[in-house]
């Protein structure tokens, strides 16, 4: 039962980058092996709906007669290239729906370099094992800043980032637990367009989270909830611009069908509207569906 738990935290992790509606996403997340496995591949679509189309500064819910529908296809990969090093990457193409217009394209790569400091080389009844990573974000996918539709077209963050975080995971009998934590560093970026000419100077951001689930047969549910947080985008143009923090937090279930000990698939729900208290930001329900190809050490 212990890889259906792993396969479902990595789908988990992987549905960070577009968690927000609003700029096209929070932190993005590569793929990580967190199984026994030397290698994965997966495939995922996401659909969402913006059920809330602004949430201020102030923690004020507006919503507008007309929503947008952002469509996420995902591809990721990891490769384990020592015993404890692993390397991977994650590919987005992302649409954006708004009556009727529409935009597609590449959103932002990431890669990622992992490595178990916690390994599980003999049994223990408390410890966790752990994964360190580094990730590094490509401003592939325009962002918001360089739309000219009002963010319509933006499908990223456009900012370089580096990131580094950790994972915890625990199997107890049929029930899983895991942990993690992301911080992350995006670099500025410049913008000339009919709307804006100067300098994005973004900060540090950050996902926290936390999860369980439960194992029968060939089959797991679980659920996760993950906090987002994003410094203030500073704006340095002919007038300076503070900018305004944005959090917000995202509760998923799912569940996951083993069908081979190589193919697994997973259906999730998730759901911003429910914790947390979100400012500048949009907030989103979505239902995704992963399709994941597993090979063995």
């Amino acid at each position: 039962m212990k890889p259906l738990f792993l396969l479902l935290f990595s789908f988990f992790l992987t549905q960070k980058i577009f968690a927000a509606a609003c700029c096209g996403g929070g932190s993005a997340a590569a793929s990580i092996i967190t199984s026994d496995d030397k290698a994965q591949v997966s495939t995922s679509f996401t659909n969402m709906d913006v059920v809330v189309d602004n949430v201020d500064s102030q923690g004020v819910w507006r919503k507008w007669d007309q929503h947008q529908q952002v469509k996420t296809f995902r591809i990721e990969a990891a490769h384990i290239i020592s015993d404890l090093w692993q390397v991977g990457a994650a590919v987005p193409v992302v649409q954006r729906t708004q009556l009727d217009k529409s935009y597609s394209g590449l959103g932002d790569v990431v890669g990622s370099l992992g490595y178990e400091y916690l390994p599980e080389w003999n049994y223990s009844k408390y410890r966790p094992k752990g994964i360190g990573f580094l990730q590094l974000t490509l401003p592939t996918g325009k962002a918001k800043a360089d739309s000219e539709m009002g963010g319509l077209d933006s499908r990223g963050n456009g900012f370089w980032a580096l990131g580094i975080g950790t994972l915890l995971t625990k199997v107890i009998r049929e029930w899983d637990f895991v942990a993690s934590v992301e911080i992350h560093k995006a670099f500025n970026k410049t913008v000339s367009n009919s709307q804006l000419q100067g300098t994005l100077e973004p900060g540090f951001g950050g996902n926290w989270g936390l999860g369980a689930g439960y194992n029968f047969k060939d089959y797991r549910v679980g659920s996760n909830l993950t906090w987002t947080y994003e410094d203030p985008i500073h704006i340095n143009a002919q007038t300076f611009s503070q900018g305004m923090v944005e959090r917000y937090a995202t509760a998923a279930l799912s569940g996951t069908y083993s069908y081979s000990e190589e193919w697994s698939g997973t259906l999730s729900y998730s759901d911003q509207t429910l914790f947390g208290n979100p400012i500048n930001t949009s907030l989103g329900r979505s239902l995704a569906l992963q399709i994941q190809k597993r090979w063995s050490r």
